[in-house]
């Protein structure tokens, strides 16, 4: 027999009790809040996606050491390909070189350097004849201007005509300032920096100096303390292109 929800007057109070069916465990509302349980599928599908990103790691991690050995290991191109690569270089070569040698070698009419156009000196250099040379953009005392010079692979310039005077003049500008040049003089005797003597006849009579160096001045040579201040001229061998150069037989467009 189950009892219903009644009223018990006890004490004067009045008391409500609330009395449940068996069977009745949870309430309404407590059966609203309980969580759902997740479907089975669900777990299988989460497992399967674990696996398949971890199969697509292994593959970017294998994949990645196969691009990065080809790198370090270049493909060799067969034998005869190589070969004949290197001979059509080498040709290209040839006649880049002949052109240059027909450019420079050929006839320079009117020109005072005629007959040494295959003669070739660095930037900032001036040929003439046989020689390169080069004025000095600073100045210093001759000592200086010696080490500026065999810094450059050259030496002080050695005079050795008259001729070469009246070119050095041009390019010191007119030779208003005197320039250092390779001639020292100690115990009335002159010495040139290649070891070699003054020529007397081509030079004529200089004042006689125990001891110091020489400096040229509109083509006149005048002796100086070795500590004066001075812009220097240095001198070296041009560069000789030379038809030999050329493999005999190539047959080149060399027209510039």
């Amino acid at each position: 027999m189950f009892l219903q929800p009644s009223e018990v007057v006890m004490a004067g109070e009045i008391v409500y009790a609330d009395l449940r069916h068996p069977g009745d465990g949870v309430s309404p509302a407590e059966k609203h809040h309980a969580p759902a349980l997740c479907p089975r599928w669900h777990g299988v599908l989460l497992k399967a996606s674990g696996l398949g990103h971890l199969v697509l790691l292994v593959l970017v991690v294998v994949l990645s050491v196969q691009v990065f050995q080809g790198f370090l290991q270049p493909a060799t191109p067969s034998a005869p390909r190589q070969g004949g690569e290197i001979q059509g270089r080498n040709r290209t070569e040839r006649c880049v070189l002949a052109s240059l040698i027909w450019y420079f070698c050929k006839p320079q009419r009117g020109s005072p350097t005629a007959g040494a156009g295959c003669k070739l000196c660095p930037q900032d250099w001036h040929l003439y004849r046989d020689r390169c040379y080069q004025l000095s953009k600073e100045k210093g005392n001759w000592t200086e201007g010696k080490k500026g010079c065999e810094n450059q692979e050259s030496h002080l310039v050695v005079l050795r005509e008259e001729e070469e005077k009246e070119y050095i003049k041009t390019i010191t500008g007119g030779g208003l300032q005197p320039v250092w040049i390779g001639l020292t003089s100690s115990h009335k005797s002159w010495t040139w920096v290649d070891n070699t003597s003054l020529n007397a006849k081509i030079f004529g009579t200089l004042q006689k100096m125990d001891e110091g160096c020489w400096t040229l001045k509109d083509k006149r040579l005048e002796g100086d303390t070795c500590n004066g201040e001075h812009e220097w001229v240095c001198q070296k061998d041009p560069f000789q292109l030379s038809p030999s150069m050329v493999g005999d037989g190539e047959k080149c467009d060399v027209s510039i």
